[in-house]
């Protein structure tokens, strides 16, 4: 019995092996025809998220309450430069660098003073600027600029800032504060995206952090006796996803500030 089930575990082993040889013989047989252009694009971004304290800060404050978590619509600064590698017409993938800006936006009722049983209103908005790097498959028709994709992004953090209100409004004083290469967030945010591409450039993506947004181990303490609005020990989870809408360039028009071919027109 284990001598037939390591000659199959060889059979399967061999089996897979040539599998791979054979697909990526296809690719390098078609390595003519491999086509490998840049674009350049933004983005519209609304982002949701979900926001949950930990049952320790709710047992100390039974009356705080996360009221709710506020769509985030961003445009200022998306920036990114991908790089295209179609195998086929149909077949093909991508991977790029980009700068964007994300975050969430949540309205807390929390106490104004350590131990207090009165809680305050506070809108509480925190983003980060992330420089990332996608690695994307994607299937269609590339000639006709419709196509589906789908793949993994690593970003690195590189600026946090943290602004509130004491009330559910902007209305009123401000208090805020920035950080490079901040501890309020994980250092790097993995993520797993999807998506499709329209003609005109168009490209509508839906994405979703893998993990917490916020660092729910940064402790921080006030010098008085105010409550802390920093300290981020008290959430649970701190999840955001979101939907995208962008309109990509072919960089080779921009630098070249050139029109294309009929078949290959100014965007992708």
């Amino acid at each position: 019995m284990k001598i037939f089930i390591q000659i199959n575990t060889r059979k399967m082993k061999k089996t897979a092996i040539l599998f791979f040889i054979a697909f990526f013989s296809v690719f390098i047989l078609k390595a003519q025809k491999t086509k490998t252009y840049s674009v350049t694009n933004g983005e519209m971004i609304f982002s949701f998220s979900t926001i949950e304290f930990t049952d320790d800060f709710l047992a100390q404050y039974p009356e705080a309450e996360l009221t709710k978590t506020n769509l985030r619509y961003t445009v200022f600064f998306h920036l990114g430069q991908y790089w295209h590698i179609d195998f086929t017409n149909n077949l093909g993938m991508l991977t790029g660098i980009g700068v964007r800006n994300i975050g969430l936006i949540s309205d807390e009722k929390i106490p104004e003073i350590v131990g207090s049983d009165i809680m305050v209103d506070h809108k509480i908005v925190r983003r980060v600027y992330t420089l990332g790097v996608p690695l994307a498959i994607k299937i269609g028709s590339f000639k006709d600029h419709v196509y589906f994709f789908g793949g993994g992004e690593y970003e690195l953090v590189f600026h946090y800032k943290q602004k509130y209100w004491k009330s559910h409004s902007r209305s009123g004083s401000k208090t805020k504060e920035d950080q490079w290469f901040a501890s309020q967030t994980p250092t790097f945010l993995p993520s797993v995206f999807g998506g499709v591409q329209l003609p005109g450039g168009i490209k509508i993506k839906f994405k979703y952090y893998l993990t917490d947004f916020l660092n729910n181990k940064y402790s921080r303490t006030s010098t008085d006796d105010n409550f802390e609005i920093g300290d981020l020990t008290r959430y649970k989870t701190s999840q955001v996803f979101y939907i995208s809408l962008s309109w990509q360039f072919n960089t080779a028009y921009i630098t070249k500030k050139e029109w294309q071919t009929d078949s290959e027109v100014a965007y992708k």
